[in-house]
């Protein structure tokens, strides 16, 4: 088991910066196409803020869907805390900042579960394929199902938390050590694993994105505008 998880550890992670730097490169010639386009336009203060609505608060997916909007934002905040949580398993010595933020890790990592049952809920409800899709469904139950396991973890299911680490540290640094003997975190292991090639590209571009989708709308009015 030890060989396989540091196998598939080593694979995800090739996998995982090979999209990435793919992703980034058709991102930049899309950004390069979208300036020549729109050279004269430059977000004004209106603009900005509305692109750092977008980013930190779902200001589009406000005006859309309210409903879905309060689960989404609680989930992506609930998200984070939880990620930000678990860099203590990967960072010798952990810097404080990490340190601050384990409680509010460890209350967000209840409401992520929560959160995600009411975000499948709203989107199976709404009648619009893009909200329900496949790949939307599937991504949101594996985070449901990885969160879950963490949740009997901290409370049922406890692993040796020190070894946990020693583990990670030694995958990190090309040193593999042997896992925790958890079943639970195997299996929590191995589906954080299936996620990370399935992450939305938006997690990484979203501010670019955004300021970019804010510039086509304004080079958009000024054409009508001039019209």
């Amino acid at each position: 088991m030890e060989k396989i998880l540091v196998a598939a550890a080593y694979g995800v992670f090739a996998v995982f910066v090979i999209r990435f730097l793919a992703y980034w490169l058709i991102w930049r010639k899309t950004v390069v196409r979208l300036r020549m386009t729109a050279e004269r336009v430059r977000l004004g203060a209106k603009a900005l803020a509305l692109s750092v609505m977008d980013v930190f608060f779902f200001g589009r997916l406000l005006m859309v869907n309210p409903a879905l909007w309060v689960g989404e934002w609680v989930f992506h905040v609930s998200f984070l805390l939880v990620v930000l949580r678990h860099l203590r398993f990967f960072l010798n010595p952990v810097p404080s900042c990490i340190w601050w933020v384990q409680t509010p890790g460890l209350i967000a990592g209840y409401f992520l579960p929560l959160s995600l049952v009411y975000v499948l809920v709203v989107r199976l409800l709404t009648k619009r394929e893009r909200y329900a899709s496949p790949a939307n469904v599937f991504l949101l139950a594996l985070v449901l199902v990885i969160s879950s396991f963490g949740v009997l973890m901290q409370w049922v299911f406890t692993p040796d938390l020190v070894n946990a680490k020693l583990f990670i540290l030694g995958i990190l640094s090309f040193a593999p050590v042997s896992p925790p003997e958890s079943t639970l975190f195997a299996i929590h292991f191995s589906l954080v694993l299936v996620l990370i090639p399935f992450l939305p590209n938006h997690i990484f571009f979203a501010p670019v994105v955004m300021m970019e989708a804010r510039k086509r709308e304004q080079t958009l009015h000024l054409v009508m505008h001039e019209k």
